[in-house]
């Protein structure tokens, strides 16, 4: 009986250390890598100190394969057989010809009596009471077309607000036609940047790193622009907003 709860403790102790690991990795940041240049876009998945590139893949190299000896069958001669001599028809007997019995005359189908039951325009009438009208199945569908869009919208909120965009680092060139025209447009994409930065921080947090618009007089640096950031967030937020998600659609009555 001792060995027996013995072996209960350590088993209910095994359980315990890998439920407190499961516990820890959703806690565990996870940190998506992005970078885009001339040479393409490339993305790697990091958690804690260990990195995996995930686009473009590392390309396997391929062995040569060792080409197969065909081994040569000798074919050999079949032997020839010489053709036995047909049979002469016998003429004596006078071939019968296949009796054909005339064809019956199709009998005219006998016209089936109406069955008994309602006129049709009172069959029309009671399936148009029955059947529900576009009026009356166009609120329901909408107000569930409206559920479902405000859950999905408040599980997006919730989860981009568990994310963290950091080290945005970008470079862009501008090159125009001419130096007032390039220095206009230099400014018009600052505004945007600036703008579109100050919308993007009302649903998720940036911390912008260096971002360098430079005017382009001489067209030798379009081929330099390059942007790169990272994206952290953890498991446990994500595992939060499918749980949330989850229990709305059912309250819904969508699942």
């Amino acid at each position: 009986m001792a060995a027996l709860w013995m072996i209960v403790r350590i088993l209910l102790w095994v359980l315990a250390v890998l439920l407190g690991l499961a516990a820890l990795a959703l806690f565990v940041p996870l940190t998506a890598e992005l970078r885009a240049d001339e040479t393409g876009f490339a993305a790697w998945l990091r958690v804690l100190f260990v990195r995996i590139k995930l686009y473009p893949r590392p390309q396997k190299e391929e062995k040569p394969r060792p080409e197969k000896r065909k081994r040569k069958k000798e074919k050999t001669p079949a032997p020839k057989t010489k053709p036995f001599p047909e049979a002469a028809p016998d003429r004596s007997a006078p071939q019968a010809a296949p009796e054909s019995e005339p064809p019956e005359k199709e009998k005219p189908a006998s016209k089936a009596a109406p069955a008994p039951g309602p006129a049709p325009e009172k069959k029309a009438k009671a399936a148009a009471a029955q059947s529900p009208s576009l009026a009356d199945k166009l609120p329901k569908d909408l107000d569930r077309t409206l559920a479902l869009v405000s859950t999905a919208g408040g599980a997006v909120r919730r989860l981009l607000a568990g994310l963290t965009v950091h080290d945005v680092n970008a470079f862009l060139p501008v090159h125009k036609d001419s130096a007032a025209d390039t220095a206009l447009a230099v400014g018009r994409i600052w505004a945007a940047v600036g703008a579109g930065l100050g919308a993007l921080q009302n649903f998720i947090r940036i911390r912008p790193g260096q971002i360098t618009v430079q005017p382009d007089y001489t067209g030798g640096e379009e081929r330099n622009a390059s942007f790169s950031c990272k994206i952290t967030g953890c498991l446990f937020i994500m595992v939060s907003v499918g749980i949330w998600a989850f229990r709305r659609l059912k309250e819904q009555k969508f699942l």
